[in-house]
């Protein structure tokens, strides 16, 4: 997969590898990403996925606009977006948590995949933006996932404008986690996912699934349906060596990271 490179472990991490054209995201990198993420996701050896790229100047600069002008037939269109959408559900869905570390230009597509991560971490250098009402598009699929994070009329400033706004403003509209220097980015990233890596497994995957579950629910549903939730946590083996070890004044061995 010369589009990605992917490297496994505890923690694994995924690199986007198309520093030549900022890392745009064509057909096959879309499915090979799509692929990744799934493989990952079911692996119970991985416990955190970190995605970033390669190159200094671009994370994600978007689509492949290279490969969109050919797209002639209006199936082969609805093909591309379709799978653009299902690459930031699978991203979301995913079991693990998956932290993005996004640095330069963040534009388009690619500032949907870094909204699909559970937890983001940016470069300071970043640019970041929905520029493609500036050639004729508009962002339909990645303004859902963006809209919940910084809310619907910001978004839809971005998207009717195709402003270009910077790291440091989008870091005040609640876009990121963190915001470092683009030299201490990877190592920002890591130590996230090690402190998460520290924790259960299973435990991680549980409080992803209800914290997913419970978006667009009012309170009292929420409520109702977390208060199941740590019931099942609990129970669990993990919980209880953790609530153990707690106890013995020792590091926890948590079952399911064996």
């Amino acid at each position: 997969m010369n589009n990605i490179e992917v490297e496994s472990g505890a923690i694994s991490r995924i690199w986007l590898n198309r520093p030549a054209v900022r890392n745009a995201l064509n057909g096959q990198t879309i499915q090979e990403l799509i692929g990744t993420f799934e493989r990952l996701g079911q692996d119970p050896t991985v416990h955190v996925i970190i995605l970033s790229a390669r190159g200094e100047k671009a994370f994600c600069a978007g689509a492949d606009l290279n490969e969109v002008a050919t797209l002639r037939e209006v199936e082969s269109v609805r093909t591309y977006f379709s799978l653009m959408a299902q690459l930031i559900e699978t991203i979301r869905s995913v079991k693990v948590p998956v932290i993005g570390a996004a640095f330069g230009y963040t534009l388009a597509g690619g500032m949907g995949l870094a909204a699909a991560c559970d937890i983001l971490i940016a470069a300071d250098n970043g640019s970041f933006g929905l520029p493609e009402v500036k050639i004729g598009l508009f962002p339909m699929v990645v303004m859902a996932p963006i809209a919940q994070l910084i809310g619907p009329r910001r978004t839809l400033e971005l998207a009717l404008t195709g402003r270009i706004i910077s790291a440091q403003e989008l870091h005040q509209w609640g876009f990121f986690n963190q915001l470092v220097p683009f030299s201490l980015l990877q190592d920002k990233a890591w130590e996230v996912a090690d402190a998460i890596n520290q924790g259960s497994p299973f435990i991680a995957q549980m409080g992803k699934e209800a914290w997913r579950h419970i978006q667009g629910m009012d309170t009292s549903q929420a409520m109702d349906y977390l208060k199941n939730m740590v019931s099942l946590v609990a129970l669990s083996e993990d919980s209880r060596e953790g609530i153990l070890a707690f106890q013995e004044k020792r590091s926890p061995r948590w079952p399911s990271a064996q």
